[in-house]
């Protein structure tokens, strides 16, 4: 039973050392943009039960594990996440829409723009759909990605109109 416990710890490790590795230090590189660069990389720890945690680096070398951030950095964490993922699977198979709705809401506007190049530059890769009910991030849509941003407003019908 030791061997085999054993065994099964190693192919562990090497699938985390083959799969998750490349995908994390990309997932780091995204959330470095997403943040402006507050946070540097990604890291796993081991927590005292050795359960592995996600923790963001800081420049100066302090790790911030995902409860310790505030919720516009962890959605930030997410979706560096959800484009690592994304881009490792286009690598792979055929390419399929990416739908966001709302997705930069607890964003600061800096933070969106950096959000909308990292969507800028996946949508080399494939379609991107972004929903938002907010104008303001139409506008810095607009002005973080120019001419290829393609607006579709969907108004609401005044209600006297309405039958």
């Amino acid at each position: 039973i030791r061997a085999a416990a054993t065994m099964l710890q190693w192919a562990i490790e090497r699938y985390r050392r083959e799969k998750q590795a490349p995908l994390l230090k990309r997932a780091g590189e995204v959330f470095a943009m997403l943040t402006g660069g507050s946070f540097t990389d990604l890291q796993v720890e081991f927590d005292e039960a050795d359960n592995a945690q996600l923790a963001g680096l800081r420049p100066g070398g302090e790790l911030i594990r995902v409860g310790g951030m505030s919720t516009g950095t962890a959605d930030q964490l997410y979706l560096a996440l959800r484009v690592a993922s994304v881009e490792d699977y286009l690598g792979q198979a055929d390419a399929l829409p990416f739908v966001a709705d709302d997705l930069f809401i607890n964003f600061d506007d800096a933070r969106a723009a950096a959000g909308f190049e990292v969507l800028g530059r996946l949508a080399t890769k494939t379609q991107i759909l972004f929903f938002t009910h907010h104008e303001h991030l139409v506008d810095i849509a607009k002005r973080t990605l120019g001419k290829s941003v393609n607006v579709v407003s969907l108004l609401k019908e005044p209600e006297s109109a309405v039958t």
